[in-house]
């Protein structure tokens, strides 16, 4: 397959021979054989580790044993470093030029070696020399010579500076040569030895040649029968990341783990390795040998099954919807009418909390019980602020949490989101969860609002996005110093990453309405969309509505209201949660007005202009006199005042306005009564400002329409 082979692509393998016949290149076993007998002592030492070593009978068995050491990468770079900083220096400035090669004047011009004078440079050469780090080599041809004067040459053996400087390349770069093609390319072609057949420029357009989805593909397609079967599996259901240890549980024909051969097979078609793989250091439970498709290949293959037909659309499709943000609103307001009483840890008495499930949409989903959505629920309000302990070891609420009712849907949305990035679940890593959410966030953006995709599609892309930028985060900086204070976390391994995420996916975006569920036959979950109050929080079709010109709703005269569903019904089934109470879920959705719901919503902060607005504007026919009615009395009844731009109070209900007037929290503020349905106010303040100390007090107070923005 010489598509497959990108060696094959580059220039003819006659330039690169013709270039190691001019120079010659030497290596370890030329530079160890160089050295007379009487050097052998300290060579062999220096690389034994020690000073007291005891030195082999046999001048071949101390040089063959010397060139096997050297030729250990992990012995290499310990020797290496252990040169200080002067010897380091000059060795350094050697391996940094071509060919590992330079001249004794080049050497005493260079910055890095200017604290050297010409004595000692050619002390620390010698030295070097004397390990067999470098050899004197003829200015021309690059053969060994017995001396080097000043325009003679000196070189570090090519075989071990081609093994040094590939070991710092993969240190470097890490694991993203392993899991990506384009990090396996410039791996391949960053070996000095390789370097020359092909140019940067020409490397590029091969990688975008061969990570085409089409190319990658059909790679795939081309695999061996066995081999084929095993990347399938491995990209589908392990996400193109499958270890030792998972192979041996899967079901598949292959009789046992190959590596050496599927790595031959997979490396020469560029579709991926089988390498020792140990993630310890970044904080990842896996150290075992493991096949890695590489991304690209693994995403090509991915969007080919991840979008399924209509054939395999879900059995089963649930939408959460806006719940939790009604649920939200309707706790604050159970906490408002009720002492609430916490516990020493700071939890809600079990009786309480059975008290306020009752208050709150009945349907989580299959995903989450209703007492976890509560403790969701509380743990928010707590975080944000919207409710404080007292005194009396209730809870009450704050300022904030009186706010939170008169917020824009997509404000509370982007507040719980926040909150739901940064919390921490049991049994999940936060520091690794914390970076994956964020990108799956990133990759819901690149997805079709409304489409079904297969469940772990997204969670495995940002799952193997993330091994690949491990190293460009500092991962395992930060995993040494959080391991440092002490703060480690659960480890997860490569495959509860993804598990972890879906499972997040599933509980909080699902919870939260950014995206919906599918499921099979046997209730399993399937696929997710992304919904289209989830587009407008990532910056998709934002000012977009699906909901048909006529309207919506039809309100009977018995106060029942019943919407039929449209795409994106998120911002008006918020309305209507806030004044409503639902009656039933189904191919349409039946509210009722009542006149508790009513009052809540005017506590929460919700206008009467609103309520009336919402019904009006959305319904298919008038909306009945009697709910308007009723709904404007009831409002009154509530105890419902208006403040206008000169402070002055007006009220229907005149015993709400007297409590007012005689209260200690707000007497300071009335100047005098007008009439007994008007106080005029008084102090230093803004209308909207004496709106929110007076609700603070817990009065129904509203804006004047024309204060009304």
């Amino acid at each position: 397959m010489r598509e497959d082979n990108p060696e094959s692509m580059g220039k003819p393998k006659s330039i690169a021979a013709g270039r190691k016949a001019a120079v010659a290149r030497l290596g370890v076993d030329e530079a160890v054989s160089l050295r007379p007998k009487r050097d052998l002592t300290e060579l062999y030492r220096f690389w034994a580790g020690t000073d007291t070593a005891e030195i082999p009978r046999g001048e071949s068995i101390v040089r063959r044993q010397v060139v096997e050491w050297m030729s250990e990468p992990e012995t290499l770079e310990s020797r290496v470093a252990e040169l200080g900083k002067r010897l380091g220096g000059v060795f350094e400035e050697l391996i940094g030029v071509p060919d590992y090669r330079s001249t004794l004047e080049a050497l005493s011009t260079a910055r890095r070696l200017a604290h050297l004078n010409e004595y000692d440079l050619r002390s620390c050469l010698e030295a070097l020399e004397r390990r067999a780090l470098v050899i004197p080599v003829d200015h021309e041809t690059g053969a060994a010579a017995s001396g080097s004067g000043k325009n003679g040459s000196y070189a570090i053996p090519t075989d071990l500076a081609d093994a040094l400087v590939r070991a710092r390349r993969v240190r470097m770069r890490g694991i993203f040569d392993l899991v990506t093609l384009r990090g396996h390319l410039d791996k391949a072609y960053s070996d000095p030895a390789r370097a020359a057949l092909v140019t940067p420029q020409r490397l590029r357009e091969m990688y975008k040649m061969y990570a085409t989805d089409s190319a990658a593909v059909a790679r795939v397609e081309r695999l061996p029968g066995g081999v084929r079967e095993l990347v399938e599996k491995a990209i589908l259901e392990f996400g193109g990341v499958l270890s030792k240890a998972l192979f041996e549980r899967m079901k598949i024909d292959l009789p046992h783990w190959n590596g050496r051969r599927w790595a031959m097979i997979l490396e020469q078609s560029l579709v991926g390795t089988v390498q020792p793989v140990d993630l310890s250091r970044y904080g990842i439970a896996h150290c075992d040998d493991t096949l890695v498709v590489f991304n690209e290949v693994a995403l090509a293959w991915l969007r080919r099954v991840a979008v399924p037909s209509d054939p395999d659309r879900p059995h089963e499709e649930l939408a959460r919807g806006i719940d939790v943000f009604t649920n939200v609103s309707r706790f604050l307001a159970f906490l408002q009418e009720n002492d609430v009483r916490y516990t020493v840890k700071g939890e809600i008495f079990k009786t309480t909390e059975k008290k306020i499930l009752q208050h709150l949409i009945p349907n989580p989903g299959r995903e989450l019980s209703r007492e976890e959505v509560l403790q969701f629920i509380f743990g928010f309000a707590r975080s944000e602020g919207l409710v404080d302990g007292t005194g009396e070891r209730t809870l009450g609420v704050t300022s904030e949490g009186r706010m939170w009712g008169s917020k824009p849907l997509q404000e509370k949305l982007e507040r719980l989101l926040d909150f739901a990035l940064g919390e921490a679940i049991e049994g999940m890593d936060p520091f690794h969860q914390g970076q994956l959410r964020q990108l799956l966030l990133r990759m819901l953006k690149r997805i079709e609002p409304g489409t079904w995709y297969d469940l772990m599609y997204l969670p495995f892309l940002a799952r193997n996005q993330y091994l690949a930028s491990l190293d460009d985060l500092d991962v395992a900086e930060a995993i040494a110093d959080r391991n440092q204070r002490g703060r480690n976390g659960p480890l997860e391994d490569i495959q509860r990453m993804s598990w972890n995420l879906v499972r997040w996916a599933r509980q909080r975006l699902y919870l939260l309405g950014v995206v919906d569920l599918g499921y099979d036959a046997a209730g399993r979950p399937v696929a997710l969309r992304l919904t289209h109050s989830g587009a407008r929080l990532l910056g998709l079709d934002a000012g977009t509505s699906a909901r048909p010109g006529v309207g919506n709703l039809v309100v009977t005269p018995d106060f029942e209201v019943v919407l039929f569903k449209s795409s994106d019904d998120a911002e008006l089934m918020h309305d209507l949660d806030r004044f409503c109470v639902r009656d039933k879920v189904g191919e349409t959705i039946h509210f009722r007005i009542v006149e508790q719901a009513v009052r809540r919503a005017l506590i929460e902060g919700m206008r009467l202009d609103r309520i009336l607005t919402t019904l009006e504007s959305n319904s298919r026919t008038p909306v009945p006199q009697n709910v308007t009615y009723s709904i404007r009395d009831w409002a009154l009844q509530a105890g419902l005042m208006v403040i206008d731009a000169d402070l002055k109070l007006r009220a229907e209900d005149t015993e709400a306005l007297r409590r007012l007037a005689a209260s200690p929290g707000a007497r300071s503020y009335v100047v005098r009564v007008l009439e007994p349905t008007c106080i005029q106010l008084g102090g230093k303040t803004t209308p909207r400002r004496m709106r929110a100390l007076l609700r603070d007090l817990g009065y129904i107070v509203e804006l004047h329409p024309d204060l009304v923005d």
